[in-house]
């Protein structure tokens, strides 16, 4: 029996299933509040790992929807940590976790019902 054959048709080949370990992996990091940070940091090197190889454009958008959501929540939650001397960091903080709860609630219904985040309809 040879292994070489399995790598094309494994579990990780499957674009779906990518997908929702890398939204799984995200949300793991951010819901415990930075406990499990490393799964976070592991889904965005999932994802420029593995953005190349999708073929379909509809879970590079989900790619594209994350890396978006990650990098873009951690300039404000750098840029909240830095305010909180005058208060209003707290806010930011805030409005930034709501933000990438409701971010990845939308992008993972939307995998589920297998159309792009970008899709004003939802």
């Amino acid at each position: 029996m040879s292994f070489s054959d399995s790598s094309s048709s494994g579990f990780f080949s499957n674009p779906k299933t990518i997908t929702k370990i890398v939204y799984i992996l995200f949300a793991l990091g951010f819901i415990t509040s930075g406990f499990f940070w490393p799964s976070t940091l592991l889904s965005v090197v999932i994802i420029y790992n593995k953005r190349g190889e999708l073929g379909n454009a509809m879970y590079v958008e989900h790619f594209d929807w994350l890396l978006y959501t990650f990098w873009l929540s951690l300039f404000l939650i750098t840029l909240g940590l830095i305010l909180t001397f005058i208060y209003i960091g707290y806010l930011v903080i805030l409005l930034t976790v709501v933000w990438v709860m409701y971010r990845l609630v939308k992008g993972f219904s939307c995998l589920c019902d297998e159309i792009s985040p970008y899709n004003t309809n939802t």
